[in-house]
């Protein structure tokens, strides 16, 4: 009975460890069955075999009677229930991003430090000082242009309040003159002094004439004429004062009004200056250019002093404060000088209402004033000499203005060729429309994923470049910004987003710029251009679902990398020009020339030099590379590659199973334990089941590609 206990528990052992071979056996068989099209991308996934099938099969042969003859079986070994459940669809997210990590983590690292960081690393210090200087005098500039504007323009209010004054002064007195000389009535007074000095000549005709019958006057026509003169010159005086009056009380308080808010401005410029030197972004940049990478990087330009000085000087385009007070109190001037103009008119016209009515009106003093406070005005306001403080404001104005006639030039230039990129993106725009139907496809593909992993959706950004110089050269350097934030993010902790990128570049295919090119001008064939699988990884950096929208955002951002880089070279090239503005335009004219000129190169050489002072290749898909980095949207990239595999394929990722789970109820008859414990009173103490004298035992796998 002893040795028949051991032998039926050397059974029972040999039995579970069997059973254990067994059922892993069976489910890695079920798994083998993975699908051979997801392989060409680097995948596994449960193919279209039944998998109960083949479990069964290969349960079933490892049971079966051996050939040999006579031979004794130790272990009858059947299969009682089996089960076997499907799970971890591909399209998940975190079963996509796990095996995009199998597949890429011994290439991915290695890829990407040795082709991009230590390309980017020499030029991380000059892009920096360029990101930095742009940034500021970007914001200094259309400051400095608002305030300047603002200036004119309350100098504009001031020109246009005195010149409603100049037709006063010959309404008065033509020429002027101190004195004022009796005259005989001869014309129609034309002007106040006339009238004042014919005044005596017309008393003494009109008292001559008084008295007379009608018909016996003799200076009717004379004093008529003079009445007529006399009531023109006043009435002209009046429609003269009354706008003057409106209108210095309106221009004028505008010009103050103006004045103060180009002061603010000129306050914020000085604090855009002051904050100007804390620069989040600047860490990005210190990151990479400070990491300790395998491989040899070139040497680096070391040009980041340059655009450093330049933006040390910006606080020369601030305004001295004394020159809004300077501004202030000429406007404040005018006001006053105009109030005694219209005081001195006003009792003027108030005399040549009198003369006519009144003998003895002392109209000559009342002229003489007159004339001299206006001619006072109009020298200060109006006529052009050393005293006309309106001028002097424009003289100072234009003394801080060495350059921007320079600048505007500059600026004109950098606009036209824009226009001219802009010119060619609106082109590409309106690209082919082949390929519609497949990217209607995809589209519906590519929602099913991100319905399936109950993700929202995100319209993609259209294509721009920028018409204003500023705000494009701006943009670039924005774009540099979140490069070298992707690519310090991506040293600190080589991540998920490393990983897909890499997988993206590895797998799928990306147009060839050359032939977008030769399109362009007109040689190319469009429908080889705008075919969905010759933009693969455009549309994962960008998910346009149509030809054209993927190739120009591509295309406009290629030509922001190169602006970027350009102009961070003509910052250093026209450093010494003086003012930062002059650089700042002088700069993005050269970014825009060069970039442009790039643009070509890529086209026809297939690669352009990384900037003058590295001279480093990079090509289309190092672009791309760049730009994966830039859009670090995970989520909807792996949506986007997911869709793009379902169509490739022809196998839907969100239905395709990556995991296997398994369980397995076998028995066999146990020899001598039943009756041994029968016969002794005993009580079989295994957890496992024991019927009919079989013990049954459940054993679970898992498999999981």
């Amino acid at each position: 009975m002893f040795v028949a206990v051991f032998i039926d528990y050397a059974r029972i052992a040999a039995f579970k460890v069997q059973a254990e071979r067994m059922t892993h056996a069976a489910l890695r068989s079920v798994m083998s069955a993975y699908d051979p099209s997801l392989r060409e991308y680097g995948l596994f996934a449960y193919g279209d075999s039944s998998s109960e099938a083949i479990m069964a099969k290969v349960l079933n042969d490892s049971v079966k009677p051996s050939a040999v003859k006579d031979g004794f079986t130790i272990l009858d070994i059947q299969w009682d229930t089996t089960s076997l459940s499907m799970d971890r669809q591909l399209g998940k997210y975190e079963i996509f991003n796990r095996q995009i990590q199998e597949d890429m983590k011994y290439r991915a690292p290695v890829d990407f430090t040795l082709e991009v960081v230590n390309r980017f690393k020499p030029m991380s210090e000059d892009l920096k000082e360029a990101a930095h200087t742009v940034d500021l005098l970007k914001k200094l500039q259309k400051l400095y242009d608002k305030r300047e504007k603002l200036l004119d323009e309350a100098i504009e209010n001031q020109t246009e309040a005195a010149e409603k004054l100049i037709n006063l002064p010959d309404l008065i007195m033509k020429p002027p003159s101190s004195a004022i000389y009796d005259e005989m009535l001869r014309e129609a007074p034309e002007t106040a002094a006339e009238a004042a000095a014919r005044y005596a000549d017309y008393l003494n005709k009109k008292q001559i004439d008084e008295g007379l019958p009608f018909t016996q006057q003799m200076y009717i026509v004379e004093l008529g004429r003079y009445r007529t003169g006399v009531g023109k010159v006043a009435t002209g005086i009046s429609m003269t004062i009354q706008p003057a009056y409106q209108t210095h009380q309106t221009k004028l308080e505008e010009a103050h009004a103006k004045i103060e808010e180009a002061r603010q401005i000129n306050e914020e410029m000085k604090r855009v200056i002051a904050e100007g030197e804390n620069r989040s972004e600047n860490a990005s940049y210190d990151n990479v250019g400070n990491s300790s990478l395998p491989g040899a990087s070139p040497s680096s330009a070391g040009r980041g002093d340059e655009a450093r000085s330049t933006r040390s000087i910006a606080s020369e385009l601030v305004r001295a404060d004394s020159l809004f007070d300077q501004l202030n109190a000429r406007v404040r001037s005018q006001t006053s000088d105009f109030s005694h103009v219209r005081a001195d008119s006003m009792e003027l016209n108030m005399q040549l209402h009198s003369v006519t009515a009144v003998n003895g009106v002392a109209i000559k003093p009342a002229v003489t004033q007159a004339s001299r406070t206006t001619e006072q005005y109009m020298d200060t306001y109006i006529r052009s000499g050393s005293s006309n403080v309106i001028m002097q404001s424009k003289k100072q104005l234009e003394e801080g203005r060495g350059s921007d006639a320079q600048r505007k030039a500059n600026d004109k230039e950098s606009k036209g060729k824009l226009k001219e990129v802009k010119r060619m993106l609106s082109q590409i725009e309106k690209g082919s429309s082949g390929s519609k139907e497949a990217f209607k496809q995809l589209e519906t593909y590519y929602n099913a994923n991100i319905s399936f992993n109950e993700t929202s959706r995100e319209e993609a950004k259209k294509a721009e470049i920028d018409g204003d110089p500023y705000d494009s050269g701006g943009n670039a350097m924005n774009g540099m910004d979140s490069l070298f934030g992707g690519m310090s993010g991506l040293l600190d902790s080589l991540g998920d987003e490393l990983f897909q990128n890499e997988y993206a570049l590895a797998y799928f295919n990306s147009m060839d710029f050359g032939q977008l090119f030769s399109w362009t001008e007109g040689s190319g064939d469009a429908g080889d251009v705008f075919k969905l699988e010759n933009q693969e990884l455009e549309y994962i950096v960008y998910g346009f679902h149509n030809p054209s929208g993927n190739i120009a955002v591509a295309y406009a951002e290629i030509f922001g990398m190169r602006l970027a880089i350009r102009t961070a070279e003509g910052l250093v090239k026209n450093s010494k020009l003086g003012n930062p503005l002059l650089v700042l335009s002088a700069a993005i004219l050269y970014g825009i020339t060069h970039a442009i000129a790039d643009m070509v190169t890529l086209a026809k050489e297939g690669s352009v030099e990384l900037s003058d002072y590295i001279k480093v290749k990079l090509t289309y898909r190092d672009h791309l590379r760049l730009f994966l980095l830039m859009h670090s949207n995970n989520e909807r990239k792996m949506s986007r590659m997911l869709a793009l595999i379902r169509l490739n394929t022809g196998v839907n990722p969100d239905e395709k199973q990556t995991y296997a789970s398994s369980t397995i109820r076998s028995s066999i008859k146990l020899w001598f334990l039943p009756g041994v414990a029968k016969s002794i009173g005993a009580v079989l103490g295994s957890a496992d089941e024991v019927e009919n004298g079989r013990l049954f035992i459940d054993r679970k796998a898992d498999y999981s590609y």
